[in-house]
């Protein structure tokens, strides 16, 4: 593995990524980056709901693999935070396998599970345009659940498939921070 890669977390939305990014990124005095948040800048834009909703699915997620590409190729030194539907996008796995191949990058599956993630999401609506669809019975809890559960099914055997470390994030912040800079630093150490 190369001396400085770059920690790459990857999960459902809700999982902890830019909080413990944010955290990490100063623990190890580096730069914390989300790719959402660079996808906005570089169109011009400020809010990942409408702009994903104007543009579409699918141009959203080829401007998160170019980005992305652009972030790996500029070996920045930091923590970068992927949204959670980004390792589904056409060539995104395969560019993250290759990169972790090389020793580029060590990915953290961030995932306090199925329960907290609905939790979470039933208390926080947020500006993200899936996982936004609860409510549609009434039943805001169900809704949730029933939500994170198809997309836990769908998405974490991909993640799990990428992953280096899988880091529970139903602890507290520090508990996490502490687990995933320890996996990271034996990574490092390799």
């Amino acid at each position: 593995m190369s001396t400085s890669p770059i920690l790459v977390l990857i999960g459902l939305r809700l999982s902890g990524k830019s909080t413990l990014g944010s955290i990490v990124a100063a623990h190890l005095q580096c730069e914390f980056v989300d790719l959402d948040n660079a996808v906005l800048q570089k169109l011009g834009a400020t809010n990942v709901r409408q702009t994903f909703h104007d543009m579409g699915e699918a141009a959203w997620r080829d401007a998160e693999r170019v980005e992305l590409t652009r972030l790996l190729a500029a070996k920045l030194c930091g923590v970068l935070s992927l949204g959670g539907g980004a390792p589904t996008a056409p060539g995104v796995a395969d560019i993250l396998q290759a990169a972790k191949a090389r020793g580029d990058i060590f990915i953290a599956l961030l995932d306090p599970g199925e329960c907290e993630l609905a939790t979470r999401l039933t208390n926080n609506r947020g500006d993200r345009p899936l996982l936004n669809a609860a409510n549609a019975s009434g039943d805001a809890a169900a809704d949730a659940t029933a939500e994170v559960r198809a997309l836990c099914a769908s998405r974490m055997p991909l993640y799990r498939t990428l992953a280096n470390v899988i880091v529970d994030t139903k602890e507290s912040e520090h508990a996490c921070a502490k687990t995933l800079l320890a996996a990271f630093a034996s990574a490092r150490a390799r």
